[in-house]
């Protein structure tokens, strides 16, 4: 009975053993299959255990463009910048191309309709020593504000890899950042995109204006069945309007092969 049980044991690791690379190479066919060149990483909260694809570009930076809301939303609560979700900002008559950024905004709404100008005039009101401070604070990719305020993180020189994303992620999601808990409870409230039995999706997208080629963003966590799973992805978009959407479908593709969700 001893050594069936140790034969059963040593099979079942063997197996799990085993689908870890697997699950490593599937992640890269996601990116393969979509013909992009990109980066993703999804790490299990529970252990840190990491899959990636994309090669050495998880480890390469690039500009966060509007996934960066996430670490200034948490940065403007905490400074007393904004007082809360419900932080309001007239709209300043200029037209922009998104119809829901012509209007007057909300916190939670510029967050979700990740809306540039509103978190321009927010930041601007923060002083330039206090955001490099918490940049550092929160180890946050490159760590470099510089340039013009208002911009270093739509144009850099801010950066950072897929990686360093998700691994910021992890340590907000453990609340371990060195913010007020209602802070990170707030910004962690916002970041909802989706809820389903047993599970919820956080998250912010993120596009790169401007560059050669452009750059999508997909940041967030899966909550699902009392796991998380921490993802980073970035690709390259040489035409946006063809493959802004693939940022959600192939995030979403990687998590469902890592962790068996099944999204209603």
């Amino acid at each position: 009975m001893r050594r069936l049980r140790t034969a059963v044991l040593t099979g079942v690791l063997m197996a799990v053993l085993l689908a870890w690379p697997a699950k490593a190479q599937e992640l890269d066919s996601l990116l393969d299959e979509a013909g992009v060149t990109g980066a993703i990483v999804v790490i299990r909260a529970s252990d840190g255990r990491a899959w990636t694809g994309g090669g050495e570009r998880v480890d390469a930076r690039f500009i966060p463009a509007s996934t960066f809301k996430i670490p200034n939303s948490l940065i403007l609560l905490q400074s007393g910048v904004v007082s809360g979700p419900d932080a309001a900002l007239a709209w300043d008559g200029t037209e922009r191309p998104f119809a829901s950024w012509n209007q007057d905004q909300t916190f939670a709404q510029a967050f979700q309709r990740s809306t540039v100008w509103a978190y321009q005039a927010w930041t601007l009101e923060l002083d330039r020593g206090a955001m490099q401070a918490a940049l550092e604070a929160l180890d946050y990719g490159n760590g470099d504000a510089g340039g013009a305020p208002d911009r270093f993180w739509l144009d850099g020189p801010l950066e950072i890899s897929a990686r360093e994303q998700a691994g910021f992620l992890s340590r907000l999601h453990a609340r371990a950042l060195p913010f007020e808990a209602g802070v990170m409870e707030t910004v962690i409230d916002l970041m909802a995109l989706r809820r389903g039995e047993g599970w919820v999706l956080r998250g912010k997208t993120g596009w790169r204006f401007g560059g050669e080629p452009d750059t999508g963003w997909f940041a967030g966590w899966l909550e699902l069945e009392g796991e998380a799973w921490l993802f980073a992805l970035n690709i390259d978009m040489p035409d946006p309007p063809a493959q802004l959407a693939l940022r959600a479908r192939l995030a979403e593709a990687a998590l469902q092969e890592v962790s068996g969700w099944t999204p209603d």
